[in-house]
């Protein structure tokens, strides 16, 4: 399936978990007014933490969830503001691997603090950023997330770390690929979002929701794989036992 087709797949489900979720909020609370649906849709999707900090925003109309087009726009504003960037996360596993549904977008960006302002500027219009985030997230070298009020998605961006040699690999390794005729975004290679997915998969405890999204980008991607580079990351990161149980899993180990 090319990776337009793909893409469109994903919104689509994502969309109908959307829909689901706002039924139920509708027979949990039949008398809400569309604030408290809003409200009620935010905790479900971002959590009560996130949910408390757009309550100011609560009289927008919800939008349909489109997980591909938000990723476009941040590509977008990124490219505009030069700032290197890939798309990692589920998004990328979905284009690579088995398509599902994802609640948002992950992004590492090679942001400077010198850039924040310009990003601040450039989402200030459609987004929730906090300032104090930001810089926090690139002197630690860490996370931030923006959201995209209309339709309540996230974007979890990862400050890129250039001490460490996985993440610089990454974005080395990085591919353009084509979503629309004439729209196109900088997407972790299959190889690294195995390598990503592996390392959350030994964080979480071997996750079932991890482990399907490694077993479909390697039974997709099958022998077209640089499987030279998968070992040589596994073995440094000592993933080798999980790298092996996967191929075999996939159908592609001895």
């Amino acid at each position: 399936m090319p990776g337009i087709a793909k893409a469109n797949l994903i919104d689509k489900v994502t969309k109908r978990i959307q829909q689901w979720a706002l039924i139920g909020i509708r027979n949990q609370y039949p008398d809400a007014t569309p604030a408290e649906i809003r409200l009620q849709l935010a905790v479900r999707w971002l959590g009560k933490e996130i949910a408390d900090r757009l309550e100011r925003d609560n009289e927008r109309k919800i939008m349909d969830a489109e997980s591909i087009g938000l990723a476009l726009r941040m590509a977008e504003i990124l490219e505009s503001l030069g700032i290197a960037y890939l798309i990692g996360g589920s998004v990328a596993s979905s284009i690579w691997g088995e398509p599902r549904a994802t609640l948002d977008v992950d992004l590492v960006a090679d942001l400077q603090q010198n850039q924040v302002q310009s990003l601040i500027a450039a989402t200030i219009e459609g987004f929730y950023i906090d300032e104090m985030m930001v810089t926090a997230a690139i002197a630690g070298k860490s996370s931030f997330n923006i959201i995209h009020l209309d339709s309540m998605q996230k974007v979890d961006i990862f400050v890129l770390d250039k001490q460490e040699p996985l993440a610089q690999s990454e974005m080395q390794r990085r591919q353009r690929l084509e979503i629309s005729p004439d729209r196109s975004i900088w997407l972790a290679s299959a190889e690294d979002i195995i390598l990503q997915k592996l390392i959350l998969d030994r964080m979480e405890n071997m996750s079932d929701r991890q482990w399907r999204d490694i077993l479909g980008v390697l039974k997709v991607q099958g022998e077209s794989l640089d499987f030279d580079y998968l070992a040589s990351w596994a073995k440094m990161l000592q993933l080798e036992e999980m790298m092996t149980q996967a191929l075999r899993s996939a159908g592609l180990g001895e």
